[in-house]
């Protein structure tokens, strides 16, 4: 059986992270077309009926006739829907060319056409390449059928179908991009400057058109950017950027790893757990709850059509549909369908969780994107046990997590690379900071060093065009004024930009070295925290009116993740005080007389009871909707630091007025905590109640209830 035809002919149970961005298992025409055999080279003529009209043609994008012309497009621009222009000449790899020749040829030689016929392609990725926003699907379709077999999935791949008729490859300018993650066998990883492979000497080989080029059976890609279209990436001086393609089967005896036949039986599981209809609805529900504030997918590769896809699970890596369903979860009593057919006994996220780390176990031999979207889904799941901290597992599953990062290659700065295309830039850059934010939080939370160091990446700070815009499911039955839909395109960027400081702040203060430095120095860390304690400001003052902290006495009562944001923030700026508070209590008899200090000391003192009235009146003005929002796995830790710093003002109280004053302010926060981590709460504060109570109970004081 020839390589070209195998696809078509066996039902595959477990999607791998390549098929997911390749287009294995896509339900592109439905009823499938009847089975011709794929043979190699050119693909047969296709009739007008198929072929995209010449506007469409021209602006590259699918082609959709419901029953007769004109298409969508053209009564959109008001424009005649024409077929007079035929199909440009396709210039096509010879595959008796060899490596060196095939490069010799690259200068002179047309731009190579990428045969989509043995490559197949999502209708997500596809999409990425439509930048009208009337984009209605590739054929026509909604999709297959409820009950559709993988054979039908597979089948409808075949040459029959008009999606072969467009080139997904080709971009606005006309130049054929492939992505990194675009290969069937091969995953591409970042080449270092100091390790066996030698970026600055592999700069000297010959590349063909793809980029690439093969030496002892390895094949590396270039990444050209867009000041330099004849030679590698980067500045004089600057190691070129390389990537390589390694090939799948030379990883087929790495441990540790999982046997095919457990996958295929976890993903039957995974199968059986849910019907199609219950399926998409979770996955709609990620996209409401989770997607706006942890945008680390693509939602044009879920919704190619704007609503999500049944194609879709069958295309998903089993890492990542399994962690979307158990982040999903949580959040079935806002869906009509699933609050009736799940919640009297639904799947245990525990077991689903545990399918997408057998998954991740078996991919990070040949990690792709999709490798790091599970890791951080991972990450951000909640707590086993409310009352007790994560286990040192967690933190060793961050440095995972950054590890396969820099492997991929996402510290480097990406959106001046012209061999990639654009919306493989954004997904990149989101994903790095993706990882950026979780290890700062989860290193701040655990007390442990971060994994991300300033010096190691050059990644730009996020940009409104790189994130995807914001929409709302109109066909959802979720009414949109209990959602937040302008919180899609600040949420994630805002909290970048917070991380960023916070990572500051931890590089100033907290390292090893830096403690050594400032935990008995005051006036170093006065000088150290005037540019911080500015960055926190300016930050709180460009939040837009959605976002801007809560007021007191106003509870929201909208289902928003946007506390924390806040909670996040408040919790940076508990950070830096910490760290002056340190060396007040340090001071020499001197340094207790000098009045540039005694006033310095005053104002840190006035500042940090000021943080602990805003986290007070913070939780006392959360309503039900923000406690059932989407929180990141780090707040849980943020309201335990919040318990011990307003103890740690509690016990070095200068007098008597301060003393009450705190214990007032304590007192109003444990009430607050009890009623938000109450028996039906979600545990997000149990934990900081747990270490409040604690702490109370050691140091001899009792409090009342406030009500």
């Amino acid at each position: 059986m020839d390589s070209h035809s195998h696809h078509y002919v066996h039902a595959q149970q477990s999607v791998s992270p390549t098929d997911f961005y390749n287009g294995h298992g896509l339900a592109l025409t439905s009823p499938p077309p009847p089975v011709q055999p794929v043979q190699p080279g050119p693909r047969s003529y296709k009739s007008r009926k198929y072929r995209p009209c010449d506007f469409c043609r021209a602006r590259q994008v699918a082609c959709k006739i419901d029953e007769s012309p004109p298409c969508n497009l053209c009564s959109a621009h008001g424009r005649d829907c024409t077929f007079l222009e035929r199909p440009k000449k396709k210039r096509r790899p010879n595959p008796s060319i060899g490596n060196g020749e095939a490069s010799g040829m690259a200068a002179s030689a047309p731009i190579q056409h990428f045969d989509v016929s043995a490559t197949p392609l999502s209708p997500g990725f596809i999409a990425q390449f439509n930048h009208e926003q009337s984009y209605n699907g590739l054929n026509g379709h909604e999709g297959l059928p409820a009950h559709s077999s993988p054979d039908q999935l597979h089948l409808s791949q075949t040459d029959a179908s008009p999606i072969f008729n467009m080139d997904p490859y080709l971009l606005s300018g006309g130049i054929r991009i492939a992505p990194l993650d675009s290969q069937t066998t091969r995953s591409a990883r970042f080449i270092g400057e100091t390790g066996e492979s030698n970026p600055y000497l592999l700069k000297y080989y010959k590349y063909d058109t793809n980029d690439e080029c093969t030496i002892s059976k390895l094949t590396y890609r270039r990444i050209k950017n867009s000041m330099n279209q004849d030679g590698l990436s980067g500045e004089k001086g600057e190691p070129p950027v390389v990537f390589m393609l390694a090939d799948d089967s030379l990883a087929q005896k790495g441990e540790p790893r999982i046997e095919d036949d457990v996958l295929q039986k976890s993903r039957m599981d995974v199968n059986s757990m849910f019907t199609e209809q219950e399926a998409l609805r979770l996955i709609g529900l990620f996209l409401r709850f989770v997607y706006p504030y942890f945008p680390i997918l693509s939602k044009s590769e879920l919704c190619p059509n704007g609503a999500v896809s049944p194609s879709v699970l069958q295309t998903l890596p089993l890492s990542v549909l399994s962690a979307i369903y158990a982040t999903s979860l949580p959040f079935m009593l806002y869906d009509d369908l699933l609050s009736t057919t799940l919640i009297h006994s639904p799947p245990p996220s525990h077991q689903l969780f545990r399918i997408t780390w057998l998954s991740v176990i078996q991919e990070l031999h040949t990690p792709r994107l999709a490798t790091l979207q599970a890791c951080l889904l991972l990450l951000q799941r909640a707590p086993t046990n409310r009352y007790t901290t994560d286990t040192p597992w967690k933190m060793s599953l961050v440095g995972w997590t950054v590890s396969l990062a820099h492997s991929l290659g996402l510290q480097k700065e990406c959106s001046d690379w012209s061999s990639i295309p654009t919306w493989e830039m954004t997904l990149r850059k989101r994903l790095f900071y993706g990882v950026f934010i979780m290890d700062k939080w989860a290193s701040l939370g655990a007390g442990m060093p971060s994994h991300i160091k300033t010096d190691d990446f050059d990644v730009l700070p996020l940009l409104d065009s790189d994130l995807e815009p914001p929409s709302l499911d109109l066909n959802s039955n979720t009414i949109p004024g209990f959602l937040e839909p302008e919180a899609d395109s600040n949420h994630f960027r805002l909290l970048t930009e917070l991380t960023i400081i916070l990572s500051d702040i931890m590089d100033s203060y907290y390292t090893i070295r830096a403690t050594q430095r400032t935990s008995k120095n005051f006036t170093l860390s006065l000088d150290l925290a005037r540019s911080l304690r500015k960055g926190l400001t300016d930050w709180k003052d460009s939040l837009p009116p959605s976002l801007s902290m809560r007021q007191a006495g106003r509870v929201d009562t909208r289902i928003s993740g946007n506390p924390s944001l806040s909670l996040a923030y408040i919790v940076a700026t508990m950070t830096l005080f910490r760290a002056l508070l340190r060396p007040l209590e340090n001071l020499s008899s001197a340094e207790e007389q000098d009045r540039s200090i005694v006033e310095g000391r005053l104002a840190v003192r006035a500042g940090a009871k000021e943080c602990a009235k805003e986290v007070v009146e913070f939780v006392e003005n959360l309503g039900r909707g923000a406690l059932d929002a989407f929180w990141h796995s780090w707040s849980r830790a943020n309201f335990a630091i919040a318990s011990s710093f307003l103890m740690q003002l509690l016990v070095t109280s200068q007098n008597d007025v301060e003393t009450n004053e705190i214990n007032g302010l304590v007192a109003r926060w444990r009430w607050a905590m009890r009623i938000g981590s109450g028996s039906t709460g979600n545990g997000l504060m149990s934990l900081g109640l747990l270490r409040l109570d604690g702490l109370l109970l050691e140091n001899g004081a009792s409090h009342a209830p406030v009500g």
